[in-house]
């Protein structure tokens, strides 16, 4: 699912329907393509070993 929500910016969520697998932040200067390229390796990490995979809330991380 691609999707935008409004009070959140710079953001890419992977969804299962029941869960999320990877959320992922990224820079205003990233393009799409190696944004969806960390998605996917996100996605297959989480579907391979169950570990979900996030960075939006990691201390010490600047995304400005």
């Amino acid at each position: 699912m691609i999707g935008a929500i409004e009070s959140v910016c710079n953001a890419t969520v992977a969804y299962d329907g029941k869960q999320a697998l990877a959320i992922l932040r990224y820079r205003s200067d990233e393009s799409l393509a190696p944004i969806l390229k960390r998605l996917d390796a996100a996605i297959v990490t989480a579907q391979d070993s169950g570990d979900r995979v996030h960075e939006w809330n990691q201390p010490g991380t600047k995304w400005t």
